[in-house]
């Protein structure tokens, strides 16, 4: 397809074709431009109320429906416009012609979208869209494919561009609101600000159509699409610009209702903000003042809202309070305050700040979304009096708990002592009566042995009498020892009063196996009162621990429950448990025996505490055992059971638990929360 296009000065016409317009379609483009451009002036309103990619987004479609408009005013322009030839357009052309209009009007949408736009911009944008629109013209034009040539006025191509230029200038001039026609606002601007685009645009059109010659010529030739088809591109172009024009007049109806809301909501929140008992301040990101409050005002400010310099940087706001109002020590702490206060925009703070009459107020800050600044006043001066009195009523039960330390110290001593007094006691008590026995009885054999002597010298010793002498000694020889004996093993069992912890190693075992072990022993002595001993020992508790303690409170229960609660029995039960809860070993020992005296059971774990006295029951097993487990083991013991309404506690039930782990590391740690 060939395409031959001059621009020259002062043609002869005479020969040129004489083409004619469709003044409908002429009217048509016109409007087609007027609403394109009504569409994209109005996106510049959305423009100005987003931020980020939303912007950027919005200023590219607003530029593509521009463009669109643009090129559908010139094509349909072409429409209206008849030759007496065939005219045929290059498609590829023609797509191409609509990116320099896109171009001009994304860069227009861009520089009027600013708030400052200036007089200098305005021109050399409105110039950049006249431009963008001729581009758009001739390289359409350069699409047309026709047994004929073009030939282009340059004087004329000059006053289309021209012309253009000052309708676009115009255009922009209203849409910023630099020329006031009718005292129109808001929907008028815009509409008339479409109306003065469309003449930019169709005025260039036909100004250049007017300075374009077409003369006929039979070698060129012709291919391509057809009116038609330009046609329904056109049709499409139009319902799209139609549509847009709807939802654009949808959506300005709806931002309007949207920012009555806002203003609405706006109303109260200030109205909010002016009722609370706070004092507020709010600031731009530029730490220029916004908005004071009513509190504010009449706290810092003598009740006058000058005084508080609304407009003014905040700075210079609080450097003027703080001379007035705020008391401080010294000026380190006066400048330390203020640094807080004026240079802290990028994080949240909170400073108790002291007035002159004494008063307290706590300082909050907080930054907003939008880099703005959010201050409020509390005043706490009630607050900062109860807890001065708070302080001093804390350090009161300080000291009362230090004397309380001191006194619970001295009364540990007191009793350590009286427990001492105690022991010492009962051991005395113990030793008494077998010392006193076993001195008798070798008193007594001192004096048949002095009398035989005596006999022996005499030379009266009989056989009958030496029997008799020898049988004597005999028998305070048995008594002697057997009550030396009884000492022997009190003291024995003194040893134990007080926990050697160096009496065995810790070691590392497994509870079960180590039960295995201790059963034979125990269900041993248990088998002659047909006793039963049963256990719940589970397979995976290992522990860490002094073994032999551990069985040896173990066997002083079971042998309590054979020598008391199955005292006179024939049958019973004993059961043993075990389960981990935290680390901690709970042992569970239950028997159905006779049960506890409830007269012993606040004391059942003291020294020679026994109800079994006449027996021979020492009263010293629940004693070793709670010795053992709470200084050995780390752990703790207690008696726990259900009482009936007599004298007896109907099931008897210990209860010792015990770490896990006794290594170096983890014993101090897990006696402290035994303690606890």
């Amino acid at each position: 397809m060939d395409h031959k296009h001059f621009f020259s000065w002062g043609v002869d016409a005479s020969t040129s074709l004489i083409g004619s317009y469709d003044p409908l379609l002429v009217l048509l483009s016109y409007i087609v431009a007027a609403i394109a451009g009504f569409c994209a002036l109005n996106i510049i309103n959305f423009i100005r109320t987003k931020v980020g990619s939303n912007h950027y987004l919005l200023k590219v479609c607003g530029g593509a429906i521009l463009g669109l408009g643009v090129w559908s005013m010139h094509f349909m322009g072409m429409l209206a416009f008849s030759l007496p030839i065939p005219v045929f357009y290059d498609l590829t052309i023609t797509l191409i012609s609509i990116l320099p209009a896109i171009f001009a009007a994304i860069v227009v949408l861009h520089n009027i979208s600013k708030p400052d736009i200036s007089y200098t911009n305005i021109i050399f944008t409105a110039l950049l869209l006249a431009l963008g629109i001729a581009s758009m013209h001739f390289i359409g034009m350069s699409a047309m494919s026709m047994q004929a040539y073009m030939s282009h006025d340059v004087v004329f191509v000059s006053l289309s561009v021209l012309t253009s230029w000052f309708l676009a200038v115009t255009t922009l001039l209203i849409k910023s609101r630099r020329i006031g026609i009718f005292n129109l606002s808001g929907r008028g601007i815009d509409i008339l600000a479409g109306l003065f685009f469309g003449f930019s645009v169709a005025t260039m059109h036909y100004l250049a159509m007017a300075a374009t010659l077409f003369f006929p010529d039979n070698t060129i030739h012709t291919s391509g699409i057809d009116n038609h088809a330009i046609g329904y591109g056109i049709i499409i172009s139009v319902v799209l610009l139609m549509a847009l024009l709807m939802a654009v007049l949808f959506y300005k109806q709806k931002i309007k209702q949207l920012l009555e809301l806002a203003s609405t909501h706006h109303k109260r929140v200030i109205e909010t903000i002016d009722n609370m008992q706070d004092g507020f301040v709010l600031s731009d990101e530029n730490g220029i003042v916004i908005l004071v409050n009513t509190k504010f005002i009449k706290t810092f400010a003598h009740s006058d809202p000058k005084f508080v310099g609304v407009g003014e940087n905040i700075a210079s706001m609080y450097q003027r309070i703080a001379t007035l109002y705020f008391e401080f020590s010294n000026d380190a702490e006066r400048m330390q305050v203020l640094e807080l206060i004026n240079h802290s925009r990028d994080h949240s703070i909170s400073l108790k700040v002291q007035t002159k009459d004494g008063g307290w107020w706590l300082l909050r800050q907080n930054k907003t979304f939008a880099k703005s600044l959010i201050q409020t006043w509390t005043d706490i001066t009630e607050q900062t009096s109860q807890e001065q009195e708070l302080i001093a009523a804390k350090n009161t039960a300080f000291e009362s708990i230090e004397n309380l330390k001191s006194t619970q110290d001295e009364l540990v001593e007191a009793k350590k002592m009286a427990s001492l007094a105690s022991v010492v006691t009962g051991v005395a008590h113990e030793l008494n009566t077998p010392l006193g026995v076993g001195i008798t009885a070798l008193s007594s054999i001192k004096d048949i042995i002095e009398n035989l002597q005596k006999t022996i010298n005499s030379g009266k010793l009989t056989k009958s009498k030496l029997d008799n002498n020898l049988d004597s000694i005999y028998k305070f020889e048995s008594l002697a020892m057997s009550n030396f004996e009884r000492v022997a093993n009190l003291i024995q069992q003194f040893r134990y009063i007080s926990v050697d912890q160096q009496m065995e190693d810790k070691l590392k075992f497994q509870l079960d196996k180590s039960f295995l072990k201790m059963m034979p022993i125990w269900q041993q002595v248990a088998k002659k009162q047909n006793i039963s001993i049963n256990t719940d020992i589970p397979t995976n508790i290992t522990l860490f621990s002094y073994e032999n303690a551990i069985f040896q409170v173990l066997t002083s229960f079971v042998t309590n429950s054979l020598e008391h609660a199955f005292a006179g029995q024939s049958d019973g039960e004993i059961h043993i448990s075990a389960q981990v809860d935290k680390q901690m070993l709970r042992l569970t020992y239950s028997d159905n025996g006779c049960g506890v005296n409830t007269k012993i059971v606040s004391t059942i774990f003291d020294p020679f505490v026994t109800t079994n006295r006449n027996a021979g029951a020492m009263g010293l097993g629940l004693h070793i055992s709670y010795n053992l487990v709470h200084q050995l083991l780390k752990g703790k013991i207690r008696l726990g059971s259900d009482k009936n309404s007599q004298s007896k506690i109907k099931q008897t039930l210990f209860i010792v638990e015990i770490p896990l782990d006794l290594s170096a590391e983890k014993s101090d740690s897990i006696a402290a929360k035994i303690s606890s």
